[in-house]
């Protein structure tokens, strides 16, 4: 009898062994994976030059950018995600050798140029004022938000299988799934946007000392808060997702509701062109000066209704 239990024991032992193994195993193996694929995220975030004063750091479609100026570090636009946004923190922090960093500008209120916003709690926050609406409108309902970026994100995990990770598709896939999960995931944890705390209806100029922003409203186009930042020390000026390459509008306005005001936007810009080299757009792409002309003619044709797709 005695031989009988402790051979049962035995197996028993033997089985919380095992089970206490395999879940080891599992969590080790877990960590692993996760520092795989973050080392994976940082070597695909990109760092881009403007000039001494002036950064562009991308991920796949995420940006920011990021001006060095005597009173602090200003950011244009923040990002998808507060995951990803903290890291791009980092590198400019890097890159700068500070952090005080005193003013994040929203080309407009969409949630993947704004998310990232709450990263920088210290600081400003500038934009038009339709953006507050507009940032609060876009989760009216999380539950509904989390399924449909859950989805994505899973759309993307699925293409990736089979696709040799050395090429650039897998590249734009694997960026893209980890964009939406991590804004997935500041949902899930509930992690507030930090909205605008200083807003413009018209125009707006921010003087920095070495550093001018001057800010205009575009008029209800791509989304209801579109401004165009122009700095003219680093001969830049942000366009947000007002167009492509080959001066392609994302206008998604196209009743031209505001169509006085692109006209008045277009002439604001003609006025600066001779201090323009770089176009930077909401998803980090350079463009070129004649992007921004053709875009500029594109909008008057489309006022006058010679413009089609």
């Amino acid at each position: 009898m005695l031989r009988y239990i402790l051979s049962r024991l035995l197996i028993l032992i033997i089985i919380i062994y095992s089970l206490i193994s395999s879940l080891t195993g599992c969590t080790s193996g877990k960590v692993t994976s996760d520092k795989t694929e973050s080392r994976k995220i940082d070597s695909l975030i990109k760092v881009q030059k403007l000039d001494d004063k002036g950064i562009l750091v991308t991920f796949g479609y995420d940006a920011i950018s990021a001006i060095n100026t005597k009173k602090g570090i200003v950011i244009i636009d923040a990002g998808i995600s507060t995951g990803l946004t903290a890291r791009y923190k980092k590198i400019i922090q890097e890159e700068f050798k500070r952090d005080d960093f005193i003013y994040v500008i929203n080309t407009h209120g969409h949630n993947d140029h704004c998310r990232g916003n709450s990263v920088f709690m210290n600081s400003s926050v500038a934009g038009h004022v339709n953006c507050l609406q507009e940032m609060s409108g876009q989760f009216s309902d999380p539950e509904k938000a989390i399924r449909n970026l859950s989805r994505i994100a899973e759309d993307y995990e699925q293409q990736l299988l089979g696709i040799d990770p050395a090429t650039r598709e897998w590249e734009e896939l694997f960026t893209q799934k980890i964009r939406y999960r991590y804004a997935c995931n500041d949902l899930k944890n509930k992690v507030p946007v930090k909205q605008p705390d200083i807003t413009f209806t018209d125009s707006m100029r921010l003087d920095f000392g070495d550093i001018t922003l001057e800010m205009i409203y575009f008029g209800k186009c791509h989304s209801n808060s579109d401004i165009l930042v122009h700095v003219p020390q680093i001969k830049t000026v942000f366009t947000g997702d007002l167009f492509s390459e080959y001066g392609r509008p994302g206008i998604s306005d196209t009743l031209m509701t505001d169509k006085e005001k692109w006209e008045r936007a277009v002439i604001w810009t003609e006025k600066r062109m001779n201090n323009i080299e770089h176009v930077i757009e909401g998803h980090g792409r350079i463009l070129s000066v004649s992007d921004l002309k053709q875009f500029n003619s594109n909008i008057l044709r489309r006022c006058t209704g010679e413009y089609k797709n």
